[in-house]
């Protein structure tokens, strides 16, 4: 049969391993709604652009006759949506032009699933320029995140990768 000190010694282990200092489960981690590491895509070298682009200050990246410049700021928000606007530039013959058409950009999420629309503006001339004539374009997107946007131009195709965050 047990001493009393040892049944005393279970009953007070048994109360006291109820007894602690933790409230309850930990919460889940917050969620970043920006990504970790978003390899974002890198602007042409200035030689390897089209004279056309060479002589601007803007990070433009693109080949053939696709090229887009790289947004250098944060979208805005409007409404539920983050929007980021960027040139579209279609050349003929190292020229910039409207003759093929406008181009037409769509996004889809790299870290998740997503995907966003993209618009096109009317083919409008760079303020203070009398050449470089470009497609206004913004993606509006529904949530932060890594996002690769994509340019079509008949069968010419352009992609880009942006990290996309609250402004």
């Amino acid at each position: 049969m047990p001493s009393l000190r040892a049944l005393a010694a279970t009953a007070a282990l048994l109360l006291c391993g109820g007894c602690s200092m933790a409230g309850g489960p930990a919460a889940p981690p917050v969620a970043d709604p920006t990504p970790a590491h978003c390899a974002e895509t890198s602007a042409t070298p200035t030689t390897d652009r089209p004279p056309a682009l060479a002589s601007t200050t803007s990070a433009w990246f693109g080949q053939g006759d696709l090229w887009v410049g790289l947004p250098d700021y944060p979208p805005t928000a409007q409404g539920d949506a983050l929007v980021l606007r960027f040139p579209v530039v279609t050349l003929a013959r190292g020229e910039p032009t409207s003759t093929r058409g406008a181009p037409v950009v769509t996004a889809a999420r790299v870290d998740a699933a997503g995907e966003a629309p993209g618009q096109i503006g009317a083919f409008s001339r760079a303020y203070g320029t009398d050449e470089l004539s470009f497609w206004p374009a913004s993606v509006a997107f529904p949530d932060p995140g890594c996002w690769a946007v994509t340019g079509l131009l008949g069968s010419a195709s352009l992609r880009f990768t942006v990290a996309v965050a609250q402004p």
